[in-house]
């Protein structure tokens, strides 16, 4: 039941944290649909295959990130006390509280990651190029799993939850349902991005995105500390 529990935040975060998706990363899925070439970006639906091919490859990136970090926990949880898994539980709290300030620009804690994370993003990025332009749906598979390893603080904050997932295997699920509650949004934006950045971008809706993932941390704390 707990592990249910865990995929079904998972899922929930990425729904929620989705609108940071469309606001930040609405520019990169354009700029994805426009590498494909004019006779495979023809119609609707081969936008929409291709949009889909970008995610399945964003998401199995999330996946390989999430068992390496479970992997990692499962390491850790030898070195904690009896309660670690709860610690590691509490941290996740704490960190969806830091991604509420961070989508709601109160305070940009998060940017401390991303930066970090950049170190890494410029060793990867240079191999984007190999697949641009993207004509073969290999392509848009593996431009979307390079695409996934861009600094991101939703997808930081969401890797907390395989931390404390017990091994590789539940990391990697974690963050698989992580990706699927963000498909929509990019799927969305990558399409109809006139329709959407507007409404992503304005002040209501991320404040409504970012009161939401605050509160599900107080929660993931409150719970905690009942054990």
């Amino acid at each position: 039941m707990g592990f249910s529990y865990d995929l079904i935040a998972a899922f929930a975060v990425g729904f929620m944290g989705s609108l940071h998706c469309i606001g930040m990363c609405g520019g990169i899925s354009s700029a994805l649909s426009t590498a494909i070439q004019p006779q495979q970006g023809g119609s609707l639906w081969r936008q929409l295959r291709y949009q889909l091919l970008y995610s399945i490859g964003r998401i199995g990136a999330y996946a390989c990130a999430g068992a390496v970090i479970g992997f990692i926990g499962a390491g850790l949880y030898s070195q904690l006390p009896t309660h670690g898994p709860s610690y590691l539980r509490m941290f996740a709290g704490v960190m969806m509280i830091l991604l509420g300030f961070y989508l709601s620009g109160w305070w940009k804690i998060l940017n401390q990651l991303e930066r970090a994370g950049s170190r890494v993003w410029k060793r990867i990025a240079p191999f984007t190029r190999r697949f641009i332009p993207v004509d073969r749906p290999h392509k848009a598979l593996a431009l979307g799993f390079l695409w996934g390893w861009l600094p991101c603080g939703l997808v930081y904050s969401a890797l907390t939850w395989s931390l404390g997932a017990g091994d590789a295997g539940r990391g990697a699920l974690l963050m698989l349902y992580f990706g699927l509650g963000t498909l929509p949004a990019m799927i969305s934006v990558g399409t109809f991005s006139h329709l959407l950045a507007d409404f992503a971008r304005a002040s209501s809706t991320r404040l409504v995105a970012a009161l939401m993932l605050m509160a599900f941390g107080v929660w993931t704390i409150a719970a905690q500390l009942g054990h």
